[in-house]
C-alpha cells in the first residue's frame, strides 16, 4: 500500500505542472473545444484542486461517497451551464485520468514485480474513483439539461447514491 500511497503524493506534489499540462491538453484537443470558453486559469483551478487532493478522494470509506457524488454533480450542472457539451466533459474527465496514469508509468517508480501489483492496485483505485466522478457529473448535467417537472433535485440525488451504494462503496 505504500506504493500506492507514494503514486499518490507523487501526483499532489506535481498538480501544478500537470495541470497546466492539462490545460494544454483539453484547449487543443478537437473532442474537448468546448473548453476553450474557460480562460486558461479557470482550466487550472479547475483540475489543479482535484489533483491536489487525489489522496482524500481515492480513498475509499463510509462517507466520501456522499462528498464525490455532490461535488461531482456540481462539476456536471456548471458544464452545462456554460454550454459544454456532456460527451466534452466526460472526455475531460478521461483526458485527466489517463495522463495521471502515464504520469505515473513514466516516472520509474515502477522498478520490480511486486511494484506492478501496487501499481495495477492504483490503477483500480484512481480508474474507481473516476468512473463515479463521470457518472455523478453526468447526472448533475442531466438534472440541467434534462429538467423534469416536479422532480425533487435532493430527492433524486439520494435515491441515486443509495441505489449505486454496491457500486461506490467497494470493499
Amino acid at each position: 500500500m505504500l506504493l500506492v500511497n507514494r503514486f499518490i503524493r507523487l501526483i499532489e506534489d506535481h498538480a501544478e505542472s500537470l495541470s497546466l499540462k492539462w490545460v494544454d491538453e483539453v484547449r487543443s484537443n478537437p473532442l474537448t473545444e468546448g473548453y476553450t470558453k474557460y480562460s486558461r486559469q479557470e482550466l487550472h483551478d479547475i483540475v489543479f484542486s482535484r489533483f491536489r487532493k487525489l489522496g482524500e478522494w481515492v480513498e475509499q470509506h463510509e462517507g466520501l461517497e456522499h462528498d464525490i457524488a455532490r461535488n461531482f454533480r456540481e462539476i456536471g450542472k456548471e458544464r452545462c451551464g456554460a454550454g459544454i457539451r456532456s460527451s466534452e466533459m466526460v472526455y475531460s474527465f478521461m483526458i485527466e485520468r489517463d495522463m495521471l496514469l502515464r504520469y505515473v508509468q513514466d516516472e520509474g517508480v515502477i522498478t520490480e514485480g511486486i511494484d506492478l501489483n501496487r501499481a495495477l492496485q492504483f490503477t483500480e483505485r484512481l480508474n474507481f474513483f473516476y468512473d463515479k466522478a463521470i457518472y455523478f457529473a453526468l447526472v448533475g448535467y442531466e438534472q440541467v439539461a434534462c429538467k423534469v417537472p416536479g422532480d425533487k433535485e435532493e430527492s433524486e440525488f439520494e435515491k441515486t447514491v443509495d441505489g449505486f451504494k454496491h457500486w461506490l462503496v467497494k470493499e
